[in-house]
């Protein structure tokens, strides 16, 4: 069985309570602002200094997304939403005239040093992939490469073994939480 329950995976019932991973909550707010799908304002994803605008094909421009230290809290702020919109307006101007389609809230996982947890739980035939902050989705390949390899074969390749969760049991190494050092790594 393979633990991948983001942001929840402390509460699954059923497993000994050290043995869940050491995952928090990291509070993400968005939007969603409504284009002419016909005439796009933007075509390609921008990276902002605290965030990035994704252009969908229905119009819709997305948002993202804050970064917060506040628990299961899903209620969306005046302060989140304005971080946001502000960053994107200096970055592109023209959305003020955009209407807003949407907001929201997420939450990611993120683990004590905001890496991935790969590899073996501590109980037979449990497996842990969790533990990945904002890159989730980045590294959703990688991380079913690796998992895959341990569970099929029984042996953590090496290129994954800093992101096991028995770093935390050992030594509490600090691994990087950057998606290109982690995906070189698990290479």
């Amino acid at each position: 069985m393979v633990l991948a329950a983001g942001a929840w995976s402390r509460q699954i019932g059923g497993i000994p309570a050290a043995y869940l991973p050491p995952v928090r909550p990291i509070k993400g707010q968005m939007l969603a602002l409504s284009m002419d799908p016909a005439a796009p304002l933007l075509r390609h994803v921008i990276w902002l200094p605290r965030g990035y605008l994704v252009p969908r094909l229905d119009g819709r421009l997305i948002v993202g997304a804050t970064v917060e230290e506040r628990g299961f809290d899903d209620r969306l702020t005046a302060g989140g939403l304005f971080a946001l919109i502000e960053g994107a307006w200096r970055a592109v101007p023209s959305i003020e005239e955009l209407p807003i389609a949407e907001t929201w809230v997420g939450f990611r996982p993120g683990s004590r040093d905001d890496a991935p947890m790969l590899g073996p739980s501590g109980i037979d035939g449990l497996v842990i992939a969790t533990g990945h902050h904002r890159n989730g989705i980045l590294l959703t390949p990688v991380t079913a490469a690796v998992v895959s390899a341990y569970i099929t074969s029984g042996r953590l390749p090496d290129s994954a073994r800093p992101f096991s969760p028995q770093r935390f049991a050992a030594t509490g190494r600090h691994t990087s939480s950057d998606p290109a050092l982690v995906e070189a790594a698990l290479r």
